[in-house]
């Protein structure tokens, strides 16, 4: 039977941790928040501990990275040429991945309760408000004080994660409208009962999950640790969740690697090789791939996308686990470790995370057990829960600032 080949997987993730990242990843040097958070985030899963200088470090730098007006920017070199840091754009992914970080750094429960020291929480909060727009959706970014970018719900996840992990009580006024969101995100389903940016756009498994994470966020207990909850904004923002399930089931196909090879499109045989009941065949499937969208190829980070959403719509039965397992292990799993995008790719950040997310979701053995709301080991879900106390402790006199510069003076 395929296994995780847990040692691969280590060592590519502290090359990526402890060297410079290949020249293709130069291009996107404005998220690299988003890279450290892959990076760190494996490195926790795979239970690889961070030294106390490292754990420092990272604090350092993603604290760094707060913008003077709300929210954290991706990286120090996300400004124009010449100007200061502080001048550059907060997004909302930076600053969704810059908590997460934030308590990925803590080595344990006093680190992680004041792991959010320095965070200016309601100026954050205060941000986030403005970036919603009237018709309940989130831009990414504050450009002269009006919301921008797509209105699709990835924007709408990140925000509503966000509140979580910062929200308490008597917020209110720093608050955004998240009757508005739900609304929102009910006119996002489409005639198949997928997700899209509105409902006459082509349905995305992406999509789904955004969606369904923002409304699941919204209403999640304070408890990271608490059982996974009915959610009433999830009941509130689908209009039609059988048809919903019904579409990230069809996600799922018999892969077949000879059809593949062949990229035989006109019977299309390499692409959706599946009807429904196909996928309780017993020896026969023995590989299920994901795509995210009808008749494309099967794609590692779309287990994921499906399994994480369907866990959430308290269908967790309806993956197909085995043969799911299979494809990542057998056909994606680099030899060098990582996970590519498709058979015989290479090993990339984005996809090598998501591989690692999908399996310990799956149940994996040699991973830490899986937070779908917020993509990350539930023990990280834990600290940050931790960290959001230290953060509003710290308004009766909870001295988180205080307890990081003892640690960094070695008392």
């Amino acid at each position: 039977m395929a296994s995780l080949e847990k040692s691969r997987h280590i060592k590519y993730w502290q090359r990526c941790f402890t060297n410079y990242l290949p020249s293709a990843y130069t291009g996107n040097d404005s998220t690299r928040l988003t890279f450290a958070f892959f990076i760190v985030s494996a490195l926790d899963l795979l239970s690889v501990p961070l030294t106390p200088k490292e754990r420092s470090s990272i604090r350092s730098w993603v604290l760094s990275l707060q913008h003077p007006d709300g929210g954290f920017c991706g990286s120090s070199s996300h400004v124009l040429s010449g100007q200061d840091a502080a001048k550059g754009s907060a997004n909302l992914a930076a600053t969704f991945f810059a908590l997460l970080v934030l308590g990925l750094a803590a080595g344990t429960d006093e680190e992680a309760a004041a792991a959010f020291a320095g965070v200016e929480r309601r100026k954050l909060l205060r941000w986030v408000k403005k970036l919603q727009r009237p018709d309940g959706s989130f831009g990414q970014v504050l450009w002269e004080g009006e919301a921008v970018g797509g209105h699709d719900t990835r924007h709408g996840y990140l925000a509503s994660s966000i509140r979580w992990m910062l929200q308490g009580e008597g917020d209110g006024e720093d608050d955004f409208d998240a009757e508005s969101l739900i609304d929102h995100i009910r006119h996002t389903q489409t005639y198949d009962g997928g997700a899209a940016e509105i409902s006459d756009h082509e349905s995305h498994a992406g999509y789904a999950y955004c969606a369904i994470a923002a409304l699941y966020m919204l209403d999640r207990p304070s408890s990271a640790s608490a059982a996974a909850h009915k959610s009433e904004a999830v009941a509130k923002g689908v209009p039609d969740r059988d048809a919903l399930v019904r579409f990230l089931v069809y996600r799922q196909f018999h892969y077949l690697a000879k059809a593949e090879e062949d990229d035989s499109e006109e019977d299309g045989e390499n692409y959706i090789q599946a009807k429904l009941g196909d996928l309780s065949i017993g020896d026969e499937c023995v590989h299920v791939g994901y795509n995210g969208r009808w008749n494309k190829k099967a794609d590692t980070c779309y287990c994921w996308w499906v399994a994480g959403t369907l866990t959430m719509v308290d269908s967790f039965d309806a993956i197909n686990i085995p043969p799911s397992r299979r494809y990542l292990l057998d056909i994606t799993q680099h030899q060098i470790g990582g996970f590519s995008k498709y058979a015989g790719g290479p090993p990339d950040l984005y996809h090598s995370y998501l591989g690692l997310a999908a399996l310990a979701l799956l149940g994996d053995a040699d991973l830490k057990e899986f937070d779908a709301g917020l993509c990350c080991s539930k023990e990280t879900a834990r600290k940050i829960e931790l960290a959001r106390g230290g953060l509003l402790r710290s308004q009766d006199g909870f001295d988180g600032d205080g307890f990081w510069e003892s640690i960094q003076n070695g008392s």
